[in-house]
């Protein structure tokens, strides 16, 4: 049998015996993923040990990069099982090669979000309270069930993958299980911010639906960059049009999610509501601005274009680009979510804010710079996530392959 008699669209396999080069980019990469956990490890412990003190965070900026991690995480998490998901309910073989590679992608993201909510408690070791004393009022603890169960259906998810043969069946009645389930992660992770009163520019009916629709951006992209990776580092291999399809898809994302962002920006600004006004502010003219409109121009503007010419959908490179400024694009825009309101103080009398720290009593103005701490556990999260989507390939993709 010839290469020629293989059936368009086959996943074949290379030998497995690899080249010199790639068993030297293997060990630099393990080397990466060692080095970045270990400082992300460091960061953490040192934190852990000498308190939030050591972060930007302060008692007018509560929230930083790790809960800005958290919702880019979970976006990336619920977009990527949501196309499995939707795809199998609709009976669609369009994307069924890269269904455990989704898969993989979905898990590694919402246990990586998981654990970014560790270092924000500060004192992660009372965590055990919030299972034990659970308040059913709390946001949050409705966040961490439908995590859980979010996580836990990507398991089982994964272990009817690796079965010989695919249980159609059992795939169809998980996706239906599936949607609502990711639909929820992202929608609890909104409420969070969208019923506080207090802060006008969250409490929006809007709020739910713009994270929806970037999670699908994103978790979109991600799974475009891995599965490309993956075909050029080992013996994975599907057909060429699958990501073209992916990046017909992301077209519409990208449009959906633009619409809801314009939609939101221009009720706020025909409000005339002076609280509602000096939170927009903050992002078209104001510290925000220049992460806006790099969020506009970066994650919007220049993607779209090159995923709305189907020729250029085709050319691996430009896909790469679109989908690494996508996903730049949606970090930055839950950076102008949680910030935007944050930096406008709820109380705006003089002479400010208290900090929290020796030297810091008062500030008139909020803002917000990362330390080198939040940076060195961002890093570790990163490198955590690569793992285990590195274990996920090697472990679950390739071993079945050929299945």
């Amino acid at each position: 049998m010839t290469t020629a008699d293989i059936p368009s669209g086959t996943v074949t396999t290379r030998s497995q015996a690899g080249s010199p080069q790639r068993s030297r980019a293997w060990n630099t990469w393990v080397g990466a993923l060692v080095a970045g956990l270990t400082v992300g490890a460091f960061c953490f412990f040192w934190q852990w040990t000498h308190g939030l003190g050591v972060t930007g965070l302060s008692n007018t900026v509560t929230w930083g990069m790790y809960i800005i991690s958290f919702m880019f995480l979970v976006g990336v998490s619920a977009g990527g099982l949501i196309v499995v998901a939707g795809s199998e309910l609709v009976e669609s073989h369009r994307f069924e090669q890269l269904n455990r590679l989704a898969v993989v992608v979905s898990a590694a993201a919402v246990a990586t979000a998981a654990g970014s909510l560790l270092p924000d408690l500060g004192r992660p070791q009372l965590v055990w309270k919030m299972l034990v004393h659970p308040q059913l009022s709390s946001p949050l603890l409705w966040d961490m069930v439908v995590i859980t169960a979010y996580l836990t259906i990507a398991c089982v998810d994964l272990w009817l993958l690796t079965r010989r043969p695919v249980n159609q069946v059992a795939m169809r009645r998980m996706a239906i299980i599936t949607l609502p389930v990711a639909v929820a992660v992202h929608s609890v992770t909104a409420w969070i911010f969208g019923l506080l009163v207090a802060r006008p520019f969250w409490n929006s009916a809007l709020m739910a639906p713009l994270f929806l629709s970037s999670a699908m951006v994103s978790g979109t992209a991600m799974i475009i960059l891995v599965a490309i990776t993956v075909r050029r580092t080992t013996s994975f291999s599907f057909r060429e049009d699958v990501i073209e399809r992916l990046g017909r898809l992301m077209l519409w994302f990208i449009a959906a999610d633009a619409f809801l962002l314009f939609a939101e920006i221009l009720t706020t600004y025909t409000s005339g509501q002076p609280d509602h006004l000096a939170q927009l502010d903050e992002l078209l003219t104001g510290k925000l601005a220049p992460v806006f409109w790099a969020e506009i121009l970066v994650g919007v503007v220049v993607p779209f274009v090159i995923f709305s010419r189907t020729s250029w959908r085709k050319r691996t490179g430009l896909v790469v680009t679109a989908s690494v400024l996508t996903l730049v694009g949606v970090f930055f825009k839950r950076i102008n979510i949680l910030l935007s309101s944050l930096f406008e103080p709820l109380v705006g009398l003089s002479p400010g804010i208290p900090g929290g720290r020796p030297g810091q009593e008062f500030t008139p103005d909020a803002i917000y710079i990362p330390t080198w701490v939040e940076w060195g556990v961002l890093v570790g999260m990163a490198a955590f996530f690569f793992s285990l989507v590195t274990l996920g390939v090697r472990r679950i993709v390739l071993t079945h392959a050929d299945d």
